[in-house]
């Protein structure tokens, strides 16, 4: 794999590997399309950014937010895709519409991109205290949604308003979430899944261990947190075209509609995360960093063939959060 260096960021040149059936297995060098894989940040996929510290929220206490998770842009990147998008606007002119190599490249792409897109998102995310050192929330990152309970192993568990005392805290947690593909209106990917008539839903389950140290007593001022992170994605897809055919064997032979394919999958991803947030009780802003590796695995795609996808995202992004405390009484001042 090469890196390459730019004006507008970072690409890297990779290959799809392709197993057809009565054919030798080979590689097809396609750049760079395949940056959709390596640098994914979380759009059509689970949430992926950790805006948690390592203290959970103290009973009754209410944190809501913004957050902005952001691509690695790229020139190149936005040319691939504009050329994808109009190959599929040209061929959908056509009645009928053969498999061609061209073809079959786009339809790893989109599913690489599925998988793993590059996009820029706003989340929005709520959390509540339930007490016991357990908090919950919910997230909404573009079309993806989720909910989480954290607990909290290690540190204080009170507000500002109530204790001065600072140092490390860690907490551990569990996040579900969902979504369906529809790409209406989304950058024109919608001509690509009418051309394909391409179908998927995704469900993640993330389990992060979160460590951070207080600025201030109970982070009254903010904090540092960092951690790791392990995920499982099961996907379920359905590739059903209704006007490409395979490529005829022989003239006086009809091209044959080509088989819809369906399939289910699984895969483990596993990332490591920073993130700062810095403020004053009621109001903080945050930066959070998230890296993943993960092996997609195998895909069936049209025409017997199959893609095999791997590779790492990496997700930062940047927000604001405000917190509303529960009542609490005054604390004394002795002296």
């Amino acid at each position: 794999m090469r890196q390459l260096g730019g004006d507008h960021g970072i690409i890297f040149d990779s290959t799809i590997i392709f197993t057809c059936d009565n054919m030798q297995r080979k590689s097809i060098f396609f750049s760079p399309l395949l940056i959709l894989v390596y640098f994914a940040i979380s759009s059509c996929s689970a949430p992926r950014s950790i805006l948690t510290s390592g203290k959970v929220l103290p009973k009754g206490q209410v944190r809501f937010g913004i957050n902005n998770t952001v691509n690695v842009s790229s020139a190149s990147i936005e040319q691939s895709i504009k050329g994808s998008r109009n190959l599929a606007e040209s061929v959908l002119k056509n009645d009928t519409i053969i498999y061609s190599q061209q073809l079959a490249k786009l339809n790893s792409v989109f599913m690489a991109y599925c998988l793993d897109p590059i996009s820029y998102n706003t989340e929005i995310y709520f959390r509540y205290g339930l007490g016991h050192r357990f908090d919950i929330g919910y997230r909404n990152t573009g079309g993806a949604n989720a909910f989480d309970v954290m607990y909290q192993f290690m540190g204080s568990n009170k507000n500002s308003n109530e204790s001065d005392q600072g140092g490390f805290y860690g907490s551990i947690g569990t996040q579900y979430s969902w979504q369906n593909y529809r790409f209406v209106n989304f950058s024109k990917f919608d001509i690509v899944q009418k051309l394909f008539g391409w179908d998927m839903t995704r469900k993640d389950i993330t389990i992060p261990l979160v460590f951070s140290k207080s600025f201030g007593p109970e982070e009254r001022y903010g904090g540092f947190s960092f951690g790791v992170v392990y995920s499982h994605s099961f996907i379920e897809y359905k590739i059903s075209p209704k006007n490409i055919y395979a490529e005829k064997i022989m003239d006086q032979v009809p091209a044959e509609l080509l088989l819809p394919v369906s399939g289910k999958s699984g895969f483990d991803a596993y990332g490591a995360f920073i993130n700062v947030k810095v403020g004053k009780k009621y109001v903080f802003f945050n930066f959070s960093l998230a890296a993943y590796y993960q092996n997609y695995g195998r895909y069936k795609m049209l025409g017997g063939s199959e893609v095999l996808l791997k590779g790492i995202s990496i997700v930062p992004s940047y927000g604001v959060q405000f917190n509303i405390f529960s009542k609490t009484k005054k604390k004394l001042v002795h002296g």
